[in-house]
């Protein structure tokens, strides 16, 4: 059967790439015909395609897209242009997920404190704002839908109003199967609904805590990355948004892995290594996401800001630390401690949230000895479990989008 998939594909992001893949190759191997979607509203295609020409790194997210998923439509940037696509490809059913689809942040979510110019706007974009094709909205009816793994990315969801909660409950009512990524797009769902479909919503894995199996011929060996980037025997990942982390913090950490005979190598993000370290190893640019998911896999351990980081290394049960960034904030850029971190849930899940530190206004105030701990003395047996649980829930919540779908 030919599935559309609409989600966060073609981006300069190493997790959006991967998840995407992910359920490429899972839906293939199924026997299907998947075909992405490639939907980016005008606003956000004229902003953000040209970052694609930023620098190397940033050009090997589109070459890697195009070099391992071969279906995929031409620009879509409104719900219009995807019924015509869904009609050229002969499109039957329509995947929504997974990465954070589901968003929706209202302006005074938006305005944050900022000591250098009093005030932050975080832009608003079509796709991350309700209405939108990722809810639905102007995809014809005969299309059956099913939401995969969605996120809100924290939405503030007791702010919206009964007008918008309204819409979005009859949005809703299209989709034959709900799944989220997480508990706090689980509560908002239940808040938009009034709870009428709490039983149907299901929290259920990030499509990369099932990579191994679905695209695991695509992987590099140990042995590749070992020589392709000159890592030592063993290595823990660094990898920041900006320098949440101070020099000293980073200087503690490697003279105390060193003493574990551990070596620490700065991991870029998307947009490069943009924080200042001491660290002899550092991964070159452009980094292609096969390179990145298997430098994670090999290592002793990750420390960083992101969440699919943290995904691959317990998929692989990899010791990991979060440098948390994520969650709901107050305008003076304090975390809300309301459950609101994608990060927290997926370590809360897996029983190791003691090895969260948040990041408030830039910075982390942690002591180097505890995220030093926290990797030597990880519960890999109890995340090996773990994650074997997940990749069960991931094919239950497969063939129940599938049968949804009447496409099994």
């Amino acid at each position: 059967m030919k599935i559309g998939i609409l989600s966060f594909y073609r981006e300069i992001n190493f997790g959006a790439t991967l998840q995407a893949l992910s359920t490429y190759k899972y839906l293939e191997k199924a026997g299907h015909f998947p075909v992405f979607i490639n939907y980016y509203s005008e606003k956000k295609d004229k902003k953000y395609t040209p970052l694609f020409d930023l620098n190397p790194q940033t050009a090997c997210f589109a070459s890697f897209v195009d070099k391992v998923i071969k279906n995929q439509t031409v620009i879509c940037h409104n719900a219009n242009e995807i019924n015509k696509q869904v009609s050229v490809w002969g499109i039957e059913a329509i995947i929504v997920g997974s990465d954070a689809v589901l968003q929706h942040h209202l302006l005074q979510d938006r305005i944050k404190f900022n000591p250098r110019r009093l005030l932050d706007i975080v832009p608003k974009l079509p796709d991350t704002t309700f209405p939108n094709p990722f809810w639905g909205v102007g995809i014809k009816d005969s299309i059956k839908m099913a939401l995969m793994s969605v996120s809100s990315q924290n939405s503030e969801y007791t702010h919206f109003s009964e007008k918008v909660r309204s819409r979005m409950k009859g949005a809703l009512k299209r989709f034959t199967y709900y799944s989220v990524r997480d508990e706090w797009t689980k509560d908002m769902l239940d808040y938009i609904t009034d709870g009428r479909i709490s039983n149907q919503i299901h929290v259920t894995p990030d499509p990369v805590f099932n990579f191994n199996n679905n695209a695991g011929e695509l992987i590099p060996t140990k042995q590749y990355v070992e020589e392709k980037f000159s890592l030592p025997s063993r290595y823990v990942l660094i990898s920041l948004h900006g320098q949440s982390l101070s020099f000293d913090q980073l200087k503690a950490l490697k003279d105390g892995f060193s003493l574990k005979g551990i070596q620490c190598v700065a991991l870029p993000t998307q947009f490069g290594i943009n924080f200042v370290h001491p660290f002899e190893f550092e991964i070159i640019t452009p980094l292609n996401p096969l390179d990145w998911y298997a430098l994670i896999k090999y290592s002793n351990g990750y420390i960083g800001n992101n969440m699919h980081p943290i995904v691959v290394a317990l998929h692989n049960a990899v010791p990991c630390f979060s440098i948390d960034i994520w969650g709901t904030t107050n305008f003076w850029g304090k975390k809300k401690n309301d459950g609101s971190s994608k990060v927290y849930h997926i370590m809360n899940t897996f029983g190791v949230s003691k090895n969260i530190a948040k990041v408030e206004n830039n910075k982390c105030q942690i002591m180097p000895e505890t995220i030093i701990d926290g990797i030597l003395n990880f519960p890999i047996m109890a995340v090996k479990e773990k994650s074997q649980k997940l990749t069960l829930n991931y094919y239950d919540m497969m063939n129940s989008i599938l049968k949804s779908l009447c496409v099994q």
